[in-house]
């Protein structure tokens, strides 16, 4: 064959290959399986310009001889990603709405519809495509397809509603600036799952930033932003130099303007540290003098008072309350010397079951938002200690505490106190496991009843 008939026979072939492409006669080839109307719709929105295709799938969803069957028509609309972002939005609130007046005209049909763009890609689920981008309707869905397309075209390997994936670090930094620009509630990840950063808010660069920047240290697996805090993973072991630097990282890192919670887990979640990013707790955590009843004087600091010693205090329990699935009890301490003395801190608690074993596995925690303080108690006087829990179930275990072990303060002798209701022996729902929070030794903490009026029903009001 001749040079010259053979390139044009090339020529003419690349010819009907590219208008076969653009013509798409494999489209005109699709069955529409939906009623005739609905088949009809689809073809009218297809010839739009700015759409590649529409699909409708219809299918019946509930069988009622009676009253009539129930129906879902699916729609699948796709844009042709060479739009530009607001030609995107401005096309699909025009499909959005031409199908939501159908609807409204069809009787017992369900209606749900999808834009989707760019290249599809089988995925490992039979008869699913995946396409890069990929947005559901809304009564916003202008501006979802704006922002999807803008993040697609700014570098997102694929974007769903209120979603982006990117390849790497840089092109995330870029879609996560475009969100906070477009105060977008998102979630943004990488490729690999090593980063992911959600907020059901607008976008905090502060918080952002903090997440790539933790995600770009040695030795860190992946890293998540959520609303609880920070998390990171390493594959470092708990006790190595690389592990004591992420734990330095996190400790001496400028705090945010709103504290950050964090979690570190070493290899195998072998070790789980938690914290605070560079120490900053929020208000709640800060530790701060008792508040106390209203028209309760406190008693003079007296700082020459002796500390109290074992023989001074008389412990006691009041009788235990209940309120909103939470437990309270407090634990009283009454000097019963014949001048003032001091004690500060907490006192030292065991919780024992009927048969005397002590509860195993207890967590006693400070309730971090009271600050210990130097209590001088008047002769005659008492001070309390504030107990809480949360109910715990005891249907599968009767091993409830029925006695507590108490020492006024570390080195003090120990005595045995019985949970009562009136002069009736309870038992408590404190058992193996189990997490009570305590207060430090108080005068008086409000809600909780008044040292000095034991025997008294406690507040319904505790907090």
């Amino acid at each position: 064959m001749k040079p010259l008939r053979l390139g044009a026979i090339i020529a003419i072939l690349l010819l009907a290959v590219a208008v076969a492409f653009l013509w798409r006669p494999w489209d005109a080839l699709k069955p529409c399986d939906a009623p005739k109307e609905y088949c009809t719709l689809a073809s009218e929105l297809e010839d739009k310009e700015g759409i590649n295709s529409t699909e409708v799938g219809f299918e019946t969803t509930m069988i009622d001889a009676k009253d009539g069957n129930s129906s879902l028509a699916s729609w699948t609309v796709e844009l042709d990603e060479n739009l530009d972002a607001e030609q995107a939005g401005q096309i699909a609130h025009g499909v959005s709405s031409r199908i939501r007046d159908f609807a409204s005209e069809q009787s017992k049909v369900r209606s749900s519809l999808r834009f989707v763009a760019g290249e599809p890609q089988e995925s490992a689920v039979p008869d699913l495509v995946l396409y890069p981008l990929d947005v559901s309707d809304s009564e916003a869905v202008k501006e979802r397809i704006v922002q999807a397309f803008s993040l697609l075209k700014l570098g997102a390997l694929s974007v769903g509603p209120g979603s982006a994936v990117a390849r790497d670090l840089p092109t995330l930094k870029i879609l996560g600036d475009y969100a906070a620009q477009q105060e977008m509630p998102v979630t943004l990840a990488l490729e690999d799952s090593s980063l992911r950063y959600s907020s059901d808010q607008r976008l905090n660069t502060s918080e952002f930033d903090l997440a790539l920047e933790a995600a770009g240290l040695d030795g860190v697996d992946n890293v998540v932003f959520d609303s609880s805090g920070l998390s990171l993973h390493t594959n470092q072991e708990e006790d190595s130099q690389e592990t004591g630097k992420l734990k330095d990282w996190l400790g001496q890192h400028a705090p945010l303007e709103e504290p950050v919670a964090f979690t570190l887990s070493s290899a195998g979640y072998a070790k789980v540290t938690e914290g605070w990013v560079g120490g900053k707790l929020p208000e709640s955590l800060i530790a701060r003098p008792a508040r106390m009843p209203d028209g309760l004087a406190p008693w003079p600091k007296d700082p020459s008072a002796p500390a109290c010693a074992s023989g001074d205090l008389e412990l006691s329990l009041g009788a235990p309350d209940a309120a909103l699935g939470s437990r309270y009890m407090a634990l009283y301490a009454k000097n019963i010397s014949s001048e003032s003395c001091a004690i500060q801190g907490y006192p030292r608690i065991e919780f024992r079951n009927s048969q005397g074993g002590r509860q195993q596995d207890m967590a006693i925690e400070p309730m971090a938002h009271i600050k210990a303080q130097r209590v001088v108690i008047p002769a005659g006087e008492s001070i309390l200690s504030a107990l809480k829990w949360k109910a715990m179930s005891t249907a599968n275990d009767p091993d409830e505490t029925t006695m507590l072990s108490v020492a006024a303060t570390r080195g003090f002798g120990t005595v045995k106190l019985i949970p009562k209701e009136g002069d009736s022996p309870v038992s408590l729902d404190i058992l193996d496991g189990g997490q009570v929070d305590q207060s430090p030794w108080l005068q008086a903490l409000d809600g909780w009843p008044i040292p000095g009026t034991v025997g008294q029903q406690p507040s319904r009001e505790l907090p």
